[in-house]
């Protein structure tokens, strides 16, 4: 007797929006409800604490219940005008399926509104559908969700402020959605001591319609109201809007905020570095490249007694490690200890491993060496092919050698690498593994230099209390540099760092270098010379 196939039990309108809701976030947590170890309860006392991210989930889970009600939707509407990116993508499937018990066109859109600030297509492209029967519905949440970016904006400001610079450019970012009709909302803030803060991108307005002139009004207006509320209430004096290049307002009598020159990187003329591979010896810094015996601290073999013979040219030497009969580490010169079946070989000194093949050490890196600061050029690996220039940075005051593909680094990544504190001048390759940074901070003067750069060791030691430090060196070029390198662990694998301090107009200059720990093996003798190579315009 065949047996009947069981029927497929249709989803629930609930069920759908959290099936629809974890795939846009990719949520384990609200596959199920057996995933959810959140109780409603449990989620709406968070909720009651201020965690708009929670009310997602405590909409979600009254969802599976199948017991939302009104006084659910309040607490959704009410992280909807804090702007939280989750509830308004869950707004968009509650409110936007006309089979909802839920419907409300209105609400609809407004979620869709805030959504597309977040970079979400769907709600860009549902608002563009719509724009010309709704136009004045869209219009109206475009202001709200304005207003609302930027005093929610305003509102994380810490800082006593006496002047703000706010433009409307076009989105430069091409990852924008819509970047051509896209225009970014700017802001600059200035101290009463004339610091001032870098630009932030802290709305972005999307050109709807054909009329774009109309669109700029409301746009200009909705700013100009807005920072006016926001600079009564901060007490900041002065401050202009430019939009598109045309200041539309000015605040205050205060004398207003001078410009900044976008930062850019001037190619002065391409540059060749003379580097040099060395398969004779051994590389590491600590042992004899003649005998493989450890150095003392003049640099001389305590064992055959023969000095180290320092290179005193521009010529980069990066010496490949080379294999031993003699098993010892090519990192650091110790004995290298063999396991049972004389496969492996581990050196209990710095922790180098090694592959044993016959009677030699096949060089494999597990992890970082920390014993040595200046690693070999592993055994397999070639230079790789960069190309540099020399360019003029940080508002043409320093001439420096850096990789042909070095471009400042986009404001979405800046905020992202560098939360708080982020240095004025950030430079780096495509996929932000080589970075150059530099920042100009209070006074110096030339011949406190050394002094300075001791100091700001001491500090750094203090931060970073696991790191590996290396030698400082006070560099006398065309002017004094106190340079140190040393490495940090990061989240994912160890960042080699390189930092220069120095004097330029009578202020702290504070410059650095870093890449991944694993290739500090070029990098670190490459970062050094670009610094002994810096040029500088007081």
């Amino acid at each position: 007797m065949l047996k009947s196939k069981p029927k497929k039990t249709a989803k629930t309108f609930g069920e759908k929006v959290v099936e629809k809701y974890s795939e846009i976030f990719k949520c384990d947590r609200d596959r199920n409800e057996s995933d959810c170890t959140e109780t409603a309860e449990e989620l709406l006392k968070l909720v009651n604490n201020g965690d708009d991210g929670a009310c997602a989930r405590y909409i979600l889970s009254r969802m599976r219940e199948d017991a939302l009600d009104a006084a659910d939707l309040k607490y959704l509407d009410g992280a909807l005008d804090n702007l939280n990116c989750e509830c308004a993508v869950l707004g968009c499937l509650l409110y936007g399926e006309k089979n909802s018990a839920y419907y409300d066109e209105e609400k609809a859109y407004y979620c869709c509104v805030i959504a597309e600030q977040y970079g979400y297509a769907n709600a860009h492209n549902i608002l563009k559908k719509n724009y010309a029967k709704h136009s004045d519905i869209i219009d109206g949440f475009d202001g709200i969700v304005l207003s609302r970016s930027l005093q929610i904006w305003a509102m994380r400001l810490t800082d006593r402020y006496s002047a703000f610079n706010a433009e409307v450019v076009p989105a430069e970012n091409t990852a924008v959605l819509d970047h051509k009709n896209a225009y970014s909302v700017t802001v600059r803030l200035e101290q009463p001591n004339g610091k001032q803060t870098d630009k932030e991108s802290v709305y972005v307005a999307f050109v709807r319609g054909k009329d774009s002139a109309k669109y700029f009004e409301r746009l200009t207006e909705g700013l100009v109201e807005t920072f006016q509320i926001i600079a009564e209430k901060r007490n900041i004096d002065s401050g202009e809007i430019y939009v598109k290049g045309a200041r539309k307002f000015r605040y205050g009598d205060a004398k207003p905020m001078r410009k900044v020159k976008a930062d850019t990187i001037d190619v002065v003329s391409d540059e060749t570095i003379d580097i040099k591979v060395s398969t004779s010896g051994l590389l590491s810094r600590e042992t004899c490249s003649e005998c493989g015996g450890a150095l003392d601290k003049n640099g001389v073999c305590v064992s055959c007694g023969k000095a180290r013979v320092k290179d005193i040219s521009d010529r980069i030497e990066i010496r490949r490690a080379k294999d031993m009969e003699a098993f010892l580490c090519t990192q650091c010169g110790s004995r290298v200890k063999l396991d049972g079946n004389g496969r492996t070989g581990y050196c209990v000194s710095c922790g180098t491993t090694f592959a044993v093949n016959g009677n030699a050490l096949d060089y494999r890196i597990s992890g970082i060496n920390y014993a040595s600061l200046r690693a070999d050029m592993p055994n397999g690996c070639e230079l790789p092919d960069v190309k540099f220039v020399r360019a003029r940075i940080a508002g043409d005051k320093i001439a420096a050698i850096m990789p042909d593909n070095f471009e400042v680094m986009p404001d979405e990544m800046r905020r992202v690498k560098y939360p708080v504190n982020a240095p004025r001048y950030i430079y780096t390759t495509p996929d932000s593994t080589v970075n150059l940074n530099v920042n100009f901070a209070g006074l110096l003067k030339e011949d406190d230099v050394f002094v300075f750069g001791k100091q700001m060791l001491v500090a750094l030691k203090n931060t970073f209390l696991t790191a590996k430090f290396g030698e400082a060196k006070l560099i006398k070029q065309s002017r004094n540099i106190f340079f140190i390198d040393f490495i940090t662990a990061a989240v994912d694998q160890p960042i080699y760092n390189a930092m220069f301090f120095f004097s330029l107009g009578g202020k702290q200059g504070i410059g650095s270098w870093n890449c991944l720990g694993k290739d500090r093996w070029f990098w670190a003798p490459v970062f050094e010379h670009a610094v002994k190579t810096m040029e500088f315009d007081d």
